[in-house]
């Protein structure tokens, strides 16, 4: 859910006279620190598993980290893959927690015991964001390949009794959307500060295997009452954000005014945003403002406007999501 970050709803829209090329670095840096994950989940919109054969190494992320301080860049989200089976993951956020550098990282917990809660309730972390995609071992373990709904419950636990600001997102789905309710529940009883959720998006393995994950107008309908009426019970108690638009409205409003914010994958390319392919810029070869420049070039370029309004009419083009295409920017 680190791409909700990218997104405004209709309560959150931008103030009036907002203009990403107004600004001399982006607000927010959504970074894809790796590809490798232990699941290997049905609606992975990076389709991640195993590590790119080309991602940034240390020193790369070393420039690139220093370069986000440079900048005064406020607010980095991290996640994968799954970002704590990386060496360096502490070593990233103890640097950007230093320069006083806003974080929240994104993980399914499989990998968060008693130990790494207290590590990371020492950072001071905005918020870590835990992905349990059911109230069930049977729902969350169909969406979740090789996952364990009691190890992530146990994390959610770890991090709230450690005093970790800590979030749930739930994706919902035509075998999961059932059990919101229940989750929610769950959730407020295990402290939970916050808990995100929203339309499935249709990208990556989620295109891939939209049918059997799709939930129906009907389903949606009574999932949107439910998100309501708990947002109502809860109210003061525990956070409930919801966004009501799939990925083409998103992409309808994107094209409009984009956000001012980056999306870096693991090898160091820098997206428009998930659901579309175009690389504007690559750490290898361009500083970090070279990108945020190019970037907002990006987004007026006429082969980007021309296939999101295609992808707008034929939605079997957000399978291409993850086939990068470099834009030639000048």
């Amino acid at each position: 859910m680190i791409e909700n970050e990218l997104r405004y709803s209709p309560q959150n829209k931008p103030l009036a006279g907002y203009d990403f090329t107004s600004y001399n670095a982006p607000l927010f840096i959504a970074w894809q620190l790796n590809s490798a994950c232990n699941l290997d989940c049905l609606h992975c919109c990076e389709e991640a598993g195993e590590p790119l054969p080309n991602e940034l190494t240390k020193e790369e992320i070393d420039t690139f980290c220093q370069e986000i301080v440079q900048l005064q860049i406020p607010y980095v989200a991290i996640s994968g893959g799954e970002p704590l089976l990386h060496p360096d993951f502490f070593a990233i956020c103890e640097f950007f927690r230093s320069h006083g550098i806003s974080l929240k990282a994104e993980t399914n917990g499989h990998l968060i015991d008693r130990q790494v809660a207290k590590q990371m309730a020492k950072l001071g972390f905005r918020s870590i964001q835990i992905s349990v995609d059911g109230a069930t071992a049977q729902t969350f373990e169909k969406m979740r390949g090789h996952g364990n709904l009691q190890k992530t419950l146990q994390a959610c636990q770890y991090l709230t009794e450690a005093g970790v600001n800590t979030e749930i997102v739930f994706v919902p789905t035509k075998f999961n959307i059932h059990e919101t309710s229940r989750l929610i529940d769950m959730a407020y009883q295990m402290g939970i500060y916050g808990f995100y959720t929203g339309k499935i998006m249709q990208v990556g393995r989620a295109a891939q295997n939209w049918e059997i994950l799709c939930p129906s107008p009907q389903d949606y309908q009574k999932f949107f009452v439910t998100l309501e009426e708990k947002a109502a019970l809860y109210d003061g108690q525990m956070k409930i954000y919801y966004y009501p638009y799939d990925v083409i409205e998103e992409l309808k409003y994107r094209l409009e005014s984009p956000a001012a914010s980056l999306l870096i994958i693991p090898n160091g390319k820098a997206k428009l945003i998930g659901p579309l392919p175009f690389v504007c810029g690559d750490l290898r070869q361009h500083s970090l403002a070279e990108i945020w420049s190019r970037y907002q070039k990006a987004w007026r370029h006429p082969e980007v406007v021309t296939f999101t309004n295609n992808v707008i009419t034929n939605n079997d083009l957000l399978k291409e999501a993850n086939h990068w295409r470099e834009l030639s920017l000048a």
